[in-house]
């Protein structure tokens, strides 16, 4: 089981799953809790720890610049997560609707399990994208499933132009929107506000 912080409501109340980025822990996103109230909010830990208080999901090869992530290792990595969600969900007899997402390395985790049809009322993908050994089976990919994606136009980190291949290839899904900011590898204001709209629209 992975470790996890979560902030408990009730078992019927709609859940957010949080799923952090490399080099953060499982207390980075749970800090967005004053602004879900209302909501269960579980925040998973990676499992590899790389130093200074920080985890992966997966291993990321910076030296090879056309294939830094092994889509096989972030299968490995989705599946722990769905394991720890139902085992999670088990443990406090959870009923209501849930909504899975992630910032950056945990967001291209989370479309990744969008990806293989698992049955979450919506998705949240933060700062992240599709990887290329994706794109065929997303393509061929239908769902109605209600989708937030965010990015940055400053990105340092995942380039702007990743996320807006990634928003082209979802954009077949007619409950999928995109929104862009003039930020950089972090979440403003704005988009907080609109996720707050995504979750209120999506678990009304």
């Amino acid at each position: 089981m992975l470790e996890y912080i979560h902030h408990l409501e009730a078992p019927a109340s709609p859940t957010i799953v949080l799923l952090h980025g490399y080099g953060s822990n499982k207390e980075d996103l749970f800090g967005l809790q004053p602004y879900f109230k209302g909501y269960n909010l579980v925040c998973f830990q990676a499992p590899d720890a790389i130093g200074m208080g920080g985890y992966a999901w997966y291993p990321i090869d910076w030296n090879n610049g056309s294939k830094i992530i092994d889509s096989g290792e972030v299968e490995f990595a989705k599946n722990l997560v769905l394991d720890a969600i139902t085992k999670w969900t088990t443990a406090h007899d959870i009923t209501g609707t849930l909504i899975l997402g992630g910032f950056s390395q945990g967001a291209i985790l989370s479309t990744a399990i969008y990806a293989s049809g698992y049955n979450a009322a919506g998705y949240v993908f933060l700062s992240g994208y599709a990887l290329p050994d994706w794109r065929e089976a997303l393509n061929s990919f239908t769902s109605t499933v209600p989708v937030f994606q965010s990015h940055g136009t400053e990105d340092p980190v995942i380039p702007f132009e990743w996320a807006k291949a990634t928003s082209e290839i979802l954009a077949s899904n007619p409950n999928y929107r995109f929104h862009e900011y003039s930020m950089g590898h972090h979440l403003n204001m704005p988009c907080i506000e609109a996720l707050q709209l995504f979750l209120r629209t999506t678990l009304s």
